[in-house]
């Protein structure tokens, strides 16, 4: 059975999930790109990495990390699966998608934990393609980790743990349970998290040269079997990194995560571009653009107006509006900012006093909105004014 918006105004509320992004094959997706101009987006992203998408050609890139910008809720998680997909493929690459929401703490995350997770879903994805690496390359990360990892005298009880659940099995197989242990303690283990962090600050040369002998073997198979030119990774959820952390992880760690000899797209706040000195590190110019309402002379840009429909009504049923004023209202207070209109859409859901929503609850979802925006704005001032007082 095909989709059907939700015709009810609690099936509405209930179904409404502006913090979640859409899989490539979730219905409700509406496909952004004229309305943003991000066509040129997609298809700089790919020159970065020695594609060029209209011909197929494909160039050796050279080591590259680039980080997409966007702003909170503008659909970067979305946006950014369909153009792995694009990215994806024999002639093109092997993506490798590491969400730190899922997979690590986002709330306390360094690089060190980021490149386990890193390694780990390499591993997975091999594994996945039945891949078998060289000895030589699977040696050398083994290595580091019973020379550094299991014999830490901080990490003997780790270590007692890592190896009680199964036996460990030779080669890729026996690597994986090694690291999938290792991130879910970055996870959930706060009593191994910073032993286990210094282990690799203190190793973390020999780490590297592991890793990366791991990445250039599993590049030359995927090459050799046909299956991709080269891996890109995807690092998700870095955008949600705020303040101090923003910075240690993207500036001051910056050379830790270069070090890794490979392709990788990082999502990234806004703030940092303006905020921070990225110039000569981290790849920062990419910007995944907002959906344009308006076009230079103020007048509507039929096709952002269309899209913001089209992403309200696969929400709600048309049925649900009193009329075309009610929908255009949203929009236009949006922005063109796909998650506010969600936001004002499930006010209108609370506010509604019958199954549909009509001037008198639109305009109560702004001001709500609107008071709500106010005063976290008056509450980050009073905070950043306190820092100095």
């Amino acid at each position: 059975m095909s989709y059907q918006p939700p015709k009810s105004i609690i099936s509405v509320l209930q179904k409404i999930e502006y913090e979640d992004a859409l899989s490539c094959d979730d219905p409700r997706y509406v496909d952004t790109t004229e309305a943003r101009g991000s066509q040129k987006t997609l298809d700089r992203l790919a020159r970065k990495f020695g594609l060029l998408l209209s011909t197929g050609e494909f160039y050796a890139p050279s080591q590259k990390h680039v980080l997409f910008f966007g702003h909170v809720g503008s659909g970067k998680t979305t946006e950014l699966r369909h153009y792995a997909k694009a990215l994806n493929g024999t002639d093109r690459f092997l993506v490798i998608e590491v969400d730190i929401t899922v997979a690590l703490d986002r709330n306390n995350l360094k690089y060190a934990d980021t490149l386990m997770a890193m390694a780990h879903a390499l591993l997975n994805k091999l594994t996945e393609q039945n891949i078998s690496l060289d000895t030589q390359a699977l040696n050398q990360m083994e290595n580091w980790f019973t020379e550094r990892v299991l014999t830490s005298e901080d990490l003997k009880q780790f270590a007692l743990d890592i190896k009680s659940g199964a036996k460990i099995e030779a080669g890729i197989p026996g690597l994986l349970k090694y690291f999938t242990g290792f991130t879910a303690s970055f996870k959930t283990n706060t009593t191994y998290k910073e032993s286990l962090r210094k282990v690799i600050r203190n190793s973390f040369a020999e780490f590297v040269i592991a890793f990366n002998a791991l990445l250039h073997d599993a590049e030359q198979s995927l090459n050799e079997r046909g299956i991709a030119r080269r891996a890109i990774f995807v690092i998700d959820g870095t955008d949600k990194l705020r303040g101090e952390d923003t910075r240690d992880f993207f500036v001051h760690d910056a050379e830790q995560l270069l070090a890794v000899e490979g392709l990788v797209i990082y999502t990234a706040p806004l703030s940092l571009k303006y905020e921070s000195n990225l110039t000569g590190k981290l790849d920062a110019d990419l910007v995944l653009p907002m959906i344009k309402l308006y076009d230079l002379k103020n007048d509507r840009w039929p096709s952002g107006w269309q899209t913001m429909r089209d992403i309200l009504l696969l929400r709600a049923d048309r049925s649900l509006f009193d009329g075309d004023a009610e929908i255009d209202s949203l929009i236009e207070h949006s922005g063109g900012h796909p998650r506010e209109m969600l936001r004002l859409l499930k006010l209108c859901c609370e506010f509604s006093e019958k199954n549909s929503i009509d001037h008198a609850t639109v305009e109560l979802a702004v001001n709500q909105l609107a008071n709500a925006q106010g005063f976290i704005e008056l509450a980050n001032a009073t905070q950043q004014f306190c820092q100095f007082v």
